[in-house]
């Protein structure tokens, strides 16, 4: 038996988005991951596709976040057409990426930054927002409390440590 991938019909797209957002919602990012790269092989600009594909490889960074991981949805952030979800999805990957870091040790203050970065792209995707879409508002209004409810602050540089150590 030869291990080959296989092309999926183009008339199996719909149904097989419709597997992705299911194996997401079973909590199975990776089985949503490989569906969406099926898809993305015979339509590579393929809108929805990229989208849930984008939130199937955040959807795992509580198990690892690794730097291939993030330049993979970094680039699919790119495909996208609309700048409006550019800035949206930009800004959803540091904010998971910020949330992630919140769970490790020692990385309070990257988090923080992640945030920050999050809400500038949050902002800018506001502004430039469909009409009676506030999805960017809610993921600000989200970034904003979870800043305030872990008491997330900027990172000191070297300069502030020292002051600091020598008050």
């Amino acid at each position: 038996m030869e291990l080959k991938l296989y092309d999926i019909h183009t008339g199996a797209i719909k149904k097989a988005l419709k597997k992705a957002k299911q194996y997401r919602s079973l909590l199975e990012p990776e089985i949503a991951e490989s569906i969406c790269l099926d898809i993305l092989h015979i339509d590579e600009n393929n809108q929805e596709a990229l989208v849930v594909y984008i939130l199937a490889l955040t959807d795992q960074f509580h198990h690892t976040e690794k730097q291939t991981q993030v330049k993979a949805i970094q680039k699919a952030i790119e495909k996208l057409d609309s700048q409006y979800h550019r800035c949206y999805y930009s800004g959803l990957l540091k904010e998971r990426r910020a949330r992630f870091l919140i769970s490790q040790p020692m990385s309070h203050s990257f988090a923080y930054e992640y945030f920050i970065e999050a809400l500038e792209d949050y902002q800018q995707a506001s502004e430039i927002r469909p009409e009676n879409n506030d999805e960017a508002i809610l993921r600000w209004n989200s970034c904003i409390r979870i800043i305030q409810q872990e008491k997330l602050k900027p990172r000191l540089d070297s300069e502030d440590i020292l002051v600091d150590m020598e008050s």
